[in-house]
């Protein structure tokens, strides 16, 4: 798997008011978070820019890609409800109902700046990684790499955009070039017909 996302994925724009609609504005995290959104990173204090301020930031960023996907006709099956967790971070069933789609996230407040995935004892995204026994939200659901695709979505909040890619074999990231891919999955045909298909 490769850790970025092939420069061919297209940088889409955030639907505007999206991020206002995921924030808490009595937590004081999420004011931050706003504040940091509002006027950029240079607007916070170095220790403000410390501490829960990246956790704070998946977290968004994973709520607007909740919201993006449910516009797109994507249902939702399993979600993280808070920062700090190890996993995928979304489950969601394809709007053809077809397919079953494991989702991991990443959000950045620096601009010009594309998160990529993280490579500890396994790259992130890999099969081994979304096979791992604490994924709780493919082990919730019993299922394996094998049954279903991948995507990894890069949200930035300094130019309120995002890009995408899809895998249908955790080995290699096909980017999003146009938003009606993200709406049909047709494109991203398995190597195995077999593979990734949702069972009847």
């Amino acid at each position: 798997m490769e850790r970025a996302l092939p420069p061919t994925a297209a940088i889409l724009p955030l639907p505007p008011g999206l991020v206002a609609g995921c924030l808490n504005l009595d937590d004081p995290t999420d004011r931050l978070f706003a504040r940091a959104c509002r006027h950029t990173l240079a607007a916070l204090t170095a220790s403000e820019r410390r501490g829960a301020l990246a956790g704070v930031t998946g977290h968004v960023a994973e709520s607007v890609v909740e919201l993006l996907l449910d516009e797109l006709g994507y249902a939702p099956l399993w979600h993280f409800t808070g920062p700090g967790q190890h996993g995928i971070d979304l489950l969601v069933l394809s709007p053809s109902q077809t397919q079953v789609v494991a989702v991991e996230v990443k959000g950045t407040l620096r601009p010009g700046y594309w998160p990529r995935l993280s490579r500890r004892e396994q790259m992130q995204m890999s099969g081994a990684w979304v096979d791992k026994a604490d994924n709780p939200g493919m082990a919730n659901w019993e299922l394996h790499s094998a049954d279903v695709y991948g995507a990894v979505v890069l949200v930035n909040f300094a130019a309120m955009a995002y890009r995408a890619a899809f895998t249908s074999d955790f080995q290699h990231l096909q980017p999003v070039q146009d938003i009606a891919q993200l709406a049909d999955l047709a494109w991203l045909a398995p190597s195995d017909p077999e593979q990734n298909v949702v069972p009847t």
